[in-house]
């Protein structure tokens, strides 16, 4: 590292003194986060063709670092990290170094007419210690690699909410325990509904049988405790859905407390820390295929689905020139192969495995939110709302 700062700093005499410490400070950062190498050679994070050269010879580099605001935002210097694309003979670092300039979503240069923000920080909110550390824990040992039922107590956070129908009692939204008093859902599944909620089940696999039991590689039966129905007190639409745009789609509904255990009944993580901005490629969908007009399985289904860049999720929904602008505050993901949140629940989640605390585990990143009408259509991937852009309004509301 000695050795980099002195090569960038003999460049120095050449630049611009903010560029130049920029560039230091990004290489420093860059070596601790180490970089990405597409195989078929030098891409550019939105997939152009570059040339892959020492970064001080990068003149499209070195203009975006002389024209960002300083200091560079954590997203900016994320997107920055996935120029890199190695070192040269002299240990310095190459980008991959595009032809025209550098736009970066969340940069200070876009222009863009999104106002595109970071997430807010809720390192020190008041209410953060009301997030179980002890979430989100992945049971590998029930993974199944083949199809798409998930394994028995794979995903204890889900959570199916029942309504009143004319045919009596039944599931049309998921949502998740973040702790034992509260579930995350979207917006639509209960804003206008409350004299139609029932309740909320938790520790549920296969609705279609009293006891869940799964036979385990050696022929034994295991079993799983019962599923709890909790009733429900209070349920709160975040302030600013819009049912027609179905922006903000996210909700919370109080329930009597749920009695955790560390089987098939505990919280999922949320967002915090590192992971309020961690960058993802591919995501797992879970859930029994609830939706508002009725359910697709009887056992929990999972699914891995590919992340759909804003751009072209915007562009794929523009195209049916419907009422829905799609934000920074959704992400998309799916629309490839028959594979979407048809998976999912309305409400459901997102999910994202980590190493957190110790351990690998599962944080929400998205809430199902909603798709093109024919579920799991080749080219429309599923929106959900990016639960780290939300995380101070719902610290906010489990704290009342």
């Amino acid at each position: 590292m000695t050795l980099r700062w002195f090569r960038l700093n003999q460049a120095c005499d050449q630049m611009n003194a903010i560029v130049c410490l920029c560039l230091l400070f990004f290489v420093t950062w860059v070596k601790c986060q180490g970089w990405l190498v597409d195989d078929d050679g030098c891409r550019t994070p939105d997939r152009g063709v570059g040339s892959c050269i020492g970064i001080k010879s990068c003149l499209p580099m070195i203009e975006f670092l002389e024209n960002e605001p300083k200091p560079l935002s954590n997203r900016v210097k994320q997107a920055l990290n996935h120029y890199t694309c190695g070192y040269t003979q002299n240990n310095e670092v190459k980008v991959c170094c595009p032809s025209d300039s550098i736009r970066i979503p969340g940069g200070g240069n876009t222009g863009s007419a999104d106002n595109l923000q970071d997430p807010p920080n809720i390192a020190n909110h008041r209410n953060i210690r009301l997030l179980p550390r002890n979430c989100g824990l992945m049971n590998s040992d029930n993974r199944i690699k083949n199809g798409e039922n998930a394994g028995l107590n794979e995903f204890p956070w889900m959570a199916l909410i029942s309504y009143r129908t004319s045919r009596g009692p039944d599931f049309r939204c998921g949502g998740t325990i973040i702790n034992d008093r509260w579930i995350l859902t979207a917006a639509h599944c209960i804003k206008g509904n409350r004299r139609q909620l029932l309740g909320v089940r938790v520790g549920e696999h296969d609705i279609s049988t009293r006891t869940d039991c799964e036979t385990q590689a050696d022929g034994s039966r295991k079993c799983s405790p019962p599923p709890q129905d909790v009733s429900i007190e209070e349920v709160y639409s975040h302030p600013s859905f819009d049912s027609t745009l179905l922006s903000d789609d996210i909700g919370l509904i109080k329930v009597n407390r749920i009695n955790l255990n560390d089987v098939n009944i505990m919280p999922v993580c949320l967002p915090t820390g590192p992971t309020v901005t961690a960058k993802f490629n591919h995501v797992d969908v879970t859930g029994w295929g609830f939706t508002e007009t009725g359910r697709k399985s009887q056992i929990l289904q999972k699914v891995s689905l590919p992340v759909v860049s804003l751009e072209e999720c915007k562009r794929v929904y523009n195209s049916l020139q419907q009422n829905l602008k799609i934000t920074y505050k959704q992400l998309c993901a799916g629309g490839r192969n028959d594979k979407d949140s048809c998976s999912g629940d309305s409400g459901g989640p997102l999910q994202v495995s980590t190493f957190l605390n110790d351990d690998t585990r599962y944080i929400q990143q998205g809430i199902v939110s909603f798709g093109h009408r024919f579920c799991g259509e080749e080219g429309f991937p599923g929106v959900y709302t990016k639960v780290a852009y939300y995380m101070d309004w719902v610290l906010d509301t489990i704290g009342n």
